[in-house]
Protein backbone atom coordinates (compact mmCIF):
# COMPACT_ATOMS: atom_id res chain seq x y z
CA UNK A 1 0.00 0.00 0.00
CA UNK A 2 1.46 3.20 -1.26
CA UNK A 3 2.26 5.75 1.54
CA UNK A 4 -0.35 8.69 2.27
CA UNK A 5 0.63 11.46 0.87
CA UNK A 6 1.72 14.62 3.63
CA UNK A 7 0.95 18.15 3.44
CA UNK A 8 5.00 18.69 2.60
CA UNK A 9 4.75 16.19 -0.47
CA UNK A 10 2.18 18.79 -1.70
CA UNK A 11 4.02 21.40 -0.85
CA UNK A 12 7.02 20.19 -2.83
CA UNK A 13 5.05 18.92 -5.70
CA UNK A 14 3.85 22.53 -6.00
CA UNK A 15 6.80 24.76 -5.89
CA UNK A 16 5.87 26.13 -2.51
CA UNK A 17 5.99 26.30 1.51
CA UNK A 18 3.79 23.79 3.70
CA UNK A 19 2.32 27.54 4.99
CA UNK A 20 1.32 28.29 1.59
CA UNK A 21 -0.18 24.65 1.46
CA UNK A 22 -1.83 25.24 4.71
CA UNK A 23 -3.40 28.42 3.61
CA UNK A 24 -5.00 27.16 0.57
CA UNK A 25 -6.71 24.44 2.06
CA UNK A 26 -7.93 27.09 4.59
CA UNK A 27 -9.33 29.33 1.54
CA UNK A 28 -7.27 32.09 2.92
CA UNK A 29 -7.64 34.88 0.15
CA UNK A 30 -3.90 36.21 0.29
CA UNK A 31 -2.64 33.88 -1.95
CA UNK A 32 -2.33 34.47 -5.25
CA UNK A 33 -4.63 32.51 -7.82
CA UNK A 34 -1.57 30.85 -9.55
CA UNK A 35 -0.45 29.05 -6.53
CA UNK A 36 -3.69 28.03 -5.62
CA UNK A 37 -4.06 26.23 -8.79
CA UNK A 38 -0.57 25.37 -8.11
CA UNK A 39 -1.49 23.75 -5.02
CA UNK A 40 -4.95 22.42 -6.10
CA UNK A 41 -3.58 20.62 -9.04
CA UNK A 42 -0.54 18.75 -6.74
CA UNK A 43 -3.05 18.40 -4.51
CA UNK A 44 -5.36 16.43 -6.29
CA UNK A 45 -2.24 14.48 -8.06
CA UNK A 46 -0.85 12.93 -5.03
CA UNK A 47 -4.48 12.17 -3.81
CA UNK A 48 -3.89 14.52 -0.84
CA UNK A 49 -6.91 14.30 1.57
CA UNK A 50 -7.09 17.33 4.09
CA UNK A 51 -7.55 16.28 7.81
CA UNK A 52 -10.74 17.69 9.06
CA UNK A 53 -11.13 16.35 12.32
CA UNK A 54 -10.33 20.57 13.78
CA UNK A 55 -12.66 21.38 11.41
CA UNK A 56 -15.14 23.18 13.69
CA UNK A 57 -11.85 25.01 14.85
CA UNK A 58 -10.66 26.18 11.68
CA UNK A 59 -11.96 29.91 11.65
CA UNK A 60 -9.73 30.23 15.15
CA UNK A 61 -7.60 27.63 14.48
CA UNK A 62 -5.02 30.98 15.52
CA UNK A 63 -6.71 30.29 19.04
CA UNK A 64 -5.21 26.65 19.74
CA UNK A 65 -1.78 25.77 20.95
CA UNK A 66 -0.89 21.93 20.54
CA UNK A 67 0.97 20.50 23.34
CA UNK A 68 2.86 17.09 22.41
CA UNK A 69 4.03 14.87 25.07
CA UNK A 70 5.29 11.25 25.75
CA UNK A 71 3.14 9.71 28.49
CA UNK A 72 -0.60 11.15 29.36
CA UNK A 73 -0.59 9.00 32.21
CA UNK A 74 2.45 10.10 34.52
CA UNK A 75 1.93 12.67 36.73
CA UNK A 76 4.76 14.71 35.86
CA UNK A 77 3.22 15.50 32.71
CA UNK A 78 0.08 15.71 33.92
CA UNK A 79 1.17 19.09 36.02
CA UNK A 80 3.07 19.66 33.55
CA UNK A 81 0.19 20.26 30.73
CA UNK A 82 -2.23 21.93 33.59
CA UNK A 83 0.60 24.36 33.77
CA UNK A 84 0.68 25.20 30.22
CA UNK A 85 -3.40 25.09 29.88
CA UNK A 86 -4.03 27.74 32.64
CA UNK A 87 -1.62 30.07 31.43
CA UNK A 88 -2.93 29.90 27.64
CA UNK A 89 -6.19 29.77 28.66
CA UNK A 90 -5.85 33.20 30.24
CA UNK A 91 -4.39 34.70 27.15
CA UNK A 92 -7.46 33.35 25.13
CA UNK A 93 -6.03 30.13 23.70
CA UNK A 94 -7.48 26.77 23.68
CA UNK A 95 -4.98 23.78 23.82
CA UNK A 96 -5.07 20.52 22.10
CA UNK A 97 -2.75 17.69 23.89
CA UNK A 98 -1.03 14.63 22.25
CA UNK A 99 0.07 11.35 23.42
CA UNK A 100 3.30 9.82 21.79
CA UNK A 101 3.68 7.01 23.88
CA UNK A 102 7.41 7.42 23.08
CA UNK A 103 6.88 6.67 19.52
CA UNK A 104 8.32 8.39 17.18
CA UNK A 105 6.14 7.91 14.56
CA UNK A 106 3.32 8.72 16.30
CA UNK A 107 5.01 12.03 17.33
CA UNK A 108 5.25 12.70 13.55
CA UNK A 109 1.87 12.03 12.86
CA UNK A 110 0.35 14.42 15.96
CA UNK A 111 3.17 17.33 14.40
CA UNK A 112 1.55 16.85 10.76
CA UNK A 113 -2.09 16.71 12.26
CA UNK A 114 -0.93 20.45 13.93
CA UNK A 115 0.57 21.62 11.23
CA UNK A 116 -2.67 21.08 8.90
CA UNK A 117 -4.67 22.48 11.63
CA UNK A 118 -2.21 25.89 11.97
CA UNK A 119 -2.43 25.81 15.11
CA UNK A 120 -1.02 29.08 16.73
CA UNK A 121 1.94 27.20 18.59
CA UNK A 122 3.51 24.25 19.59
CA UNK A 123 5.09 22.65 23.15
CA UNK A 124 6.38 19.03 22.70
CA UNK A 125 8.23 16.93 24.89
CA UNK A 126 10.19 15.19 22.27
CA UNK A 127 11.01 11.73 21.83
CA UNK A 128 14.59 12.20 21.00
CA UNK A 129 16.30 15.19 22.46
CA UNK A 130 18.63 15.25 19.12
CA UNK A 131 16.48 15.83 16.69
CA UNK A 132 16.43 19.03 14.90
CA UNK A 133 12.96 21.61 14.77
CA UNK A 134 13.64 22.09 11.35
CA UNK A 135 13.66 17.87 10.93
CA UNK A 136 9.73 18.92 10.97
CA UNK A 137 7.93 20.37 8.61
CA UNK A 138 6.41 22.83 11.30
CA UNK A 139 5.44 25.71 8.73
CA UNK A 140 6.80 28.73 10.89
CA UNK A 141 4.79 27.90 13.85
CA UNK A 142 6.71 28.84 16.65
CA UNK A 143 8.08 25.49 19.12
CA UNK A 144 9.33 25.28 22.86
CA UNK A 145 10.61 22.10 24.01
CA UNK A 146 9.94 21.45 27.63
CA UNK A 147 11.83 18.72 29.94
CA UNK A 148 13.85 17.85 26.98
CA UNK A 149 15.57 19.80 24.61
CA UNK A 150 15.19 19.96 20.82
CA UNK A 151 17.66 21.86 18.89
CA UNK A 152 17.06 24.73 17.06
CA UNK A 153 14.04 25.87 19.36
CA UNK A 154 13.22 27.49 23.19
CA UNK A 155 13.73 25.16 25.65
CA UNK A 156 12.65 24.65 29.47
CA UNK A 157 14.19 21.93 31.48
CA UNK A 158 15.22 20.71 34.83
CA UNK A 159 18.56 20.91 36.25
CA UNK A 160 18.79 16.95 35.66
CA UNK A 161 22.64 16.44 36.23
CA UNK A 162 22.31 18.62 39.24
CA UNK A 163 19.24 16.69 40.48
CA UNK A 164 20.71 13.26 39.81
CA UNK A 165 24.11 13.96 41.69
CA UNK A 166 21.81 15.31 44.86
CA UNK A 167 19.70 11.91 44.73
CA UNK A 168 22.74 9.59 44.25
CA UNK A 169 25.21 11.25 46.77
CA UNK A 170 22.30 10.90 49.27
CA UNK A 171 21.99 7.04 48.35
CA UNK A 172 26.30 7.11 48.70
CA UNK A 173 25.73 8.25 52.56
CA UNK A 174 24.55 4.56 53.63
CA UNK A 175 25.64 2.62 50.37
CA UNK A 176 28.93 1.88 48.13
CA UNK A 177 27.50 -0.10 45.49
CA UNK A 178 24.72 2.11 44.17
CA UNK A 179 23.17 0.70 40.62
CA UNK A 180 20.99 3.68 38.21
CA UNK A 181 18.31 2.67 36.07
CA UNK A 182 17.53 5.65 33.90
CA UNK A 183 15.65 6.52 30.54
CA UNK A 184 16.33 6.50 26.85
CA UNK A 185 19.94 7.92 26.66
CA UNK A 186 18.04 9.72 23.15
CA UNK A 187 16.81 12.31 25.43
CA UNK A 188 18.99 14.63 27.56
CA UNK A 189 16.93 13.52 30.80
CA UNK A 190 17.96 10.15 30.46
CA UNK A 191 21.62 10.99 29.11
CA UNK A 192 22.00 14.23 31.91
CA UNK A 193 21.00 12.04 34.84
CA UNK A 194 23.30 9.18 33.74
CA UNK A 195 26.05 11.87 34.13
CA UNK A 196 24.67 13.39 37.53
CA UNK A 197 24.98 9.79 38.58
CA UNK A 198 28.55 9.63 37.09
CA UNK A 199 29.20 12.15 39.15
CA UNK A 200 27.90 12.19 42.15
CA UNK A 201 30.33 8.73 42.01
CA UNK A 202 33.54 10.18 40.63
CA UNK A 203 33.28 12.73 43.78
CA UNK A 204 33.64 10.08 46.53
CA UNK A 205 35.91 7.91 44.04
CA UNK A 206 33.58 5.31 42.93
CA UNK A 207 34.39 3.96 39.73
CA UNK A 208 31.22 3.74 37.11
CA UNK A 209 30.52 0.16 36.63
CA UNK A 210 28.79 -0.80 33.57
CA UNK A 211 27.00 -3.72 35.09
CA UNK A 212 24.88 -1.26 37.33
CA UNK A 213 23.73 0.76 34.92
CA UNK A 214 20.53 -0.14 33.22
CA UNK A 215 18.82 1.92 30.03
CA UNK A 216 14.78 1.35 30.64
CA UNK A 217 12.31 3.05 28.75
CA UNK A 218 10.50 5.47 31.99
CA UNK A 219 7.60 2.85 32.38
CA UNK A 220 6.94 0.73 35.00
CA UNK A 221 7.56 -2.40 33.37
CA UNK A 222 10.76 -0.94 31.84
CA UNK A 223 11.67 -0.40 35.83
CA UNK A 224 10.35 -3.83 36.58
CA UNK A 225 12.60 -5.77 34.09
CA UNK A 226 15.64 -3.97 34.66
CA UNK A 227 15.50 -3.99 38.32
CA UNK A 228 15.06 -7.49 37.75
CA UNK A 229 18.19 -7.65 35.96
CA UNK A 230 20.04 -5.78 38.61
CA UNK A 231 19.24 -8.41 41.22
CA UNK A 232 20.06 -11.39 39.08
CA UNK A 233 23.93 -9.59 39.50
CA UNK A 234 26.10 -12.19 41.40
CA UNK A 235 27.11 -8.93 43.77
CA UNK A 236 23.51 -7.09 43.94
CA UNK A 237 23.40 -3.69 44.54
CA UNK A 238 22.99 -2.21 48.09
CA UNK A 239 20.91 0.80 46.12
CA UNK A 240 19.60 2.00 43.19
CA UNK A 241 18.24 5.36 41.61
CA UNK A 242 15.74 5.66 39.02
CA UNK A 243 15.41 7.94 36.28
CA UNK A 244 11.62 8.82 37.55
CA UNK A 245 8.42 7.63 39.65
CA UNK A 246 7.10 5.23 37.05
CA UNK A 247 10.47 3.18 36.77
CA UNK A 248 10.87 3.12 40.41
CA UNK A 249 7.38 1.69 40.90
CA UNK A 250 8.51 -1.39 38.89
CA UNK A 251 11.64 -1.44 40.88
CA UNK A 252 9.75 -1.67 44.17
CA UNK A 253 7.40 -4.14 42.82
CA UNK A 254 10.55 -6.38 41.60
CA UNK A 255 12.75 -6.10 44.77
CA UNK A 256 9.77 -7.39 46.82
CA UNK A 257 9.20 -10.32 45.10
CA UNK A 258 13.11 -11.04 45.06
CA UNK A 259 14.28 -10.16 48.69
CA UNK A 260 12.24 -10.87 51.62
CA UNK A 261 12.93 -7.73 53.29
CA UNK A 262 12.54 -5.21 50.56
CA UNK A 263 14.70 -2.70 52.74
CA UNK A 264 17.90 -4.44 52.16
CA UNK A 265 18.27 -2.34 48.70
CA UNK A 266 17.86 1.64 49.14
CA UNK A 267 16.03 3.10 46.37
CA UNK A 268 16.01 6.24 45.24
CA UNK A 269 13.31 8.20 42.17
CA UNK A 270 14.02 11.79 40.38
CA UNK A 271 10.23 12.57 40.54
CA UNK A 272 7.96 11.94 43.49
CA UNK A 273 6.19 9.07 44.42
CA UNK A 274 2.40 8.59 44.70
CA UNK A 275 1.69 8.26 48.52
CA UNK A 276 0.30 5.49 49.03
CA UNK A 277 2.92 3.72 47.15
CA UNK A 278 5.42 4.54 49.46
CA UNK A 279 3.87 5.33 52.47
CA UNK A 280 6.89 4.81 54.98
CA UNK A 281 8.87 7.41 52.87
CA UNK A 282 11.76 5.01 51.99
CA UNK A 283 12.44 6.13 48.91
CA UNK A 284 14.58 8.80 48.57
CA UNK A 285 12.92 11.36 46.34
CA UNK A 286 13.16 14.95 44.62
CA UNK A 287 10.51 18.08 44.71
CA UNK A 288 10.06 18.52 40.85
CA UNK A 289 8.05 21.70 39.23
CA UNK A 290 5.67 20.28 36.95
CA UNK A 291 4.00 22.83 37.01
CA UNK A 292 6.23 25.55 36.94
CA UNK A 293 7.71 24.06 33.68
CA UNK A 294 4.76 23.69 32.05
CA UNK A 295 4.06 27.68 32.77
CA UNK A 296 7.67 28.77 32.22
CA UNK A 297 7.20 27.21 28.51
CA UNK A 298 3.70 28.33 27.83
CA UNK A 299 5.33 32.17 28.75
CA UNK A 300 7.68 31.53 25.98
CA UNK A 301 5.44 30.32 23.82
CA UNK A 302 2.87 33.06 24.40
CA UNK A 303 6.14 35.45 23.31
CA UNK A 304 6.96 33.93 20.53
CA UNK A 305 3.31 34.12 19.54
CA UNK A 306 3.27 38.01 19.74
CA UNK A 307 6.04 38.16 17.76
CA UNK A 308 9.33 37.95 19.82
CA UNK A 309 12.03 36.79 16.98
CA UNK A 310 15.27 36.35 18.89
CA UNK A 311 18.01 34.06 19.58
CA UNK A 312 16.58 30.56 20.65
CA UNK A 313 16.35 30.91 24.49
CA UNK A 314 17.22 28.14 27.62
CA UNK A 315 15.79 28.20 30.92
CA UNK A 316 16.64 25.38 33.42
CA UNK A 317 14.71 24.78 36.71
CA UNK A 318 15.94 23.71 39.83
CA UNK A 319 15.24 20.62 41.97
CA UNK A 320 15.61 20.10 45.67
CA UNK A 321 15.35 16.82 47.54
CA UNK A 322 12.46 15.93 48.76
CA UNK A 323 12.37 12.93 50.96
CA UNK A 324 14.81 10.53 52.75
CA UNK A 325 15.19 6.68 53.99
CA UNK A 326 13.78 7.06 57.56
Amino acid sequence: MAARAKLSDVARLAGVSTATVSRVLNDNDRVAPELVERVLKAKAELGYRYNSLARGLRTRANAVVGVVIPDVTNPFFTDLVRGIEDLVRENGYLLVLCNTDETAAKEEAYLELLVDQQVAGLVIAPVRSTIEAASFDLAGIPVVAVDRTMNGVDTVTLDNVRGAIAVTSRLLESARRVATITGPLVTTTGSERLVGYRRALSDVGIDFEPELFVEADYSESGGYAAAHRLLALEERPEAIFCGNHAMALGAMRAISEVLDDPNEIALASFEPLPWAADPSGRVVTLAVPSYELGQRAAQMLLERIRGFEGPARSIVVQTELLRTPR
